[in-house]
Formats: structure tokens, sequence, C-alpha cells
């Protein structure tokens, strides 16, 4: 396991190792030749745990530690065929069981002298305390998050937007945009749901990257995101993003333009257009059935 080799005070260090253990941090170390991985848990004290076969014994001895939806993305992080940040559903206790918490997962590629890979390092945090969900069961996931993209689905976002509507929300201007990818199914057929489930995956991260950290974002299914936007206060700003997800969808000089992506886009708004969740939505809806947008002008 490489170690943490700048020098650092007594007290910032602990302050590291608080944080570290706060954020329930596991570090981990993977030779790839050699399909071992080396684990480490902050709230372990750092005691270090080593997996020999790692990758290829997934379907048998380590199959109750990550669930199934996750494997083929954490297999291509620990491989170094993909980088970034994603997130993971794993279960980290010494015996796991199937109880399956979100982690979120950084990456660092080691290269020998010819440019191969050869090694991944980085870490994994326990993410589900910071959504308030440290006891949410495997059953309470699959109702409230879609299996594919792992982020809300319709039920997931109900809860919240309702939520917050009760609370601080209640005296706000917020704004929820509904973006329907018509064409997903006619593109399943053609190549594959596999093929599909990776596009979806990243429209998903390249529609959540025009909204801010505090916004939510679904899938409602079929390539269909909702995402609910809070304290808008200027509504043209909707209308700009708008603009700016249709343009990197039906561009053909973008990362998405030879899919033939054809993206409509509506906007409600709370609380002129309803006071719930479904009242927003079903307003939302309407009006991209019908190809307009209210306030700043029509945005599909």
């Amino acid at each position: 396991m490489e170690k943490y080799k700048t020098p650092i005070a007594g007290y910032e260090n602990q302050c590291v190792e608080l944080l570290l253990e706060k954020l329930g941090v596991v570090t981990f170390d993977y030779d790839i030749e050699q399909d071992v991985l080396l684990l480490a848990k902050a709230r372990d004290g750092m005691k270090e745990k080593r997996l020999d076969g790692f990758c290829r014994t997934l379907c048998t001895e380590n199959r109750g530690m990550i669930h199934p939806d996750s494997v083929e993305r954490l297999v291509t992080l620990l491989r170094g065929q993909t980088t970034g940040m994603r997130e993971v559903l794993l279960d980290m206790a010494e015996a796991p069981q199937g109880r399956y918490s979100w982690y979120e997962v950084a990456v660092k590629l080691l290269r020998d002298e010819t440019g191969r890979v050869q090694r991944t390092i980085g870490i994994l945090w326990d993410i589900e305390s910071s959504m308030g969900k440290m006891e949410q069961s495997f059953a309470h996931f699959r109702s409230e998050r879609d299996s594919v993209t792992g982020i809300l689905n319709e039920a997931g976002l109900e809860k919240v937007v309702q939520t917050y509507l009760a609370g601080i929300g209640r005296d706000e201007s917020n704004a929820l945009m509904v973006i329907s990818f018509d064409n997903i199914c006619r593109l399943s057929d053609q190549r594959g749901k596999h093929w599909t489930d990776q596009l979806l995956m990243r429209i998903c991260k390249a529609v959540g990257s025009f909204f801010r950290a505090g916004d939510v974002l679904a899938h409602l299914g079929e390539g269909q995101f909702a995402i609910f936007v809070k304290d808008m206060e200027r509504t043209e700003v909707m209308d700009m993003k708008a603009r700016a997800i249709r343009t990197l969808f039906g561009g053909e000089s973008t990362q998405f333009g030879g899919y033939g992506l054809e993206c409509r886009i509506a906007v409600a708004y709370y609380p002129e257009d309803g006071r719930t969740f479904h009242e927003i939505l079903e307003t939302a809806k309407k009006r991209q059935s019908l190809d307009c947008v209210p306030k700043a002008g029509a945005l599909a």
C-alpha cells in the first residue's frame, strides 16, 4: 500500500485521520497482473486486508461484496480502463451479507516505464451518511433508485422534492425540468440493452454537469430525465440551460452528435404551476407534449 509521503504536523495528521474516519474512507491498491486487491479501512485503524484473485472471484467468494449492477463499473475502474469519480454499491462488512451502501470511488493509475498501467490506487468513501440514508436497505434502494444509472427514479425524486417543499423550500421559487430522449428505445433495439445502458449513464453525467450540486437529477425511465432546481429566482436561466443541453445532444460536432438523439425539454415552476411534486411534474409533461414552455419562451 503506497503511503502518504508529505511531512505533516501532528495535529494536522490527527485531523486528516479524523476526516477519513468520518467519511468512512477505504483506501485500495490493486495489482492488475496479479489480481490482488489490498484494502484498508479508516474506521478499522487502516488495518490492511488482502484479497487474492479479487476480480476472478467476484461471482463466487466475493459476490456479496458488490451489487451485480456495480460489478462492471468497479472492475473497469480497478483495471484502469476508466478514470474519474464513480459511484458503486458495496457491502464493506467483514462478512458481506448483501446490505449495500453507496460508495464514491476515485482512482489513480500507476504505470511502468513503457506507459502500461500496472496498478491502480485510490479511495472509496461512504456517501450514504451524506444522503441521510445509512440504514437504507437494499429494498429501499430498489424502490427509490434507477437500476441503470444509479440516480433517483420517480419515486425517489418525489420523496426528495416533497420533503424539501415541506421545509425550507416552501417559500422559495423552484423549478422542475423534464428532458425526454424519444429515440432511446429505438437505439436499444438497434444496438442492444448493454450499449444503451452505457449511453444512459453518459447522458446522466452530461445532463448533471449543467446543474448545481444541490439540484436533484432523476431518471424517470425510457430515456426521460427530470431535474428539480432549488431556489431558482431567474427563470431565464432555465432557458439558457435548455438551449445548452439541446446543443450538446443535437449538434453533430458534439460527443453525442453521432447518435441521432433528439430531446424535448419543458419546465414547470413552483409555486405558480403547482404546490406538490405531482402537480409540477404533470404540468411539465403536458407542456412537453405541447412542445412549448412558458415564462421565457419555448424551449423545445
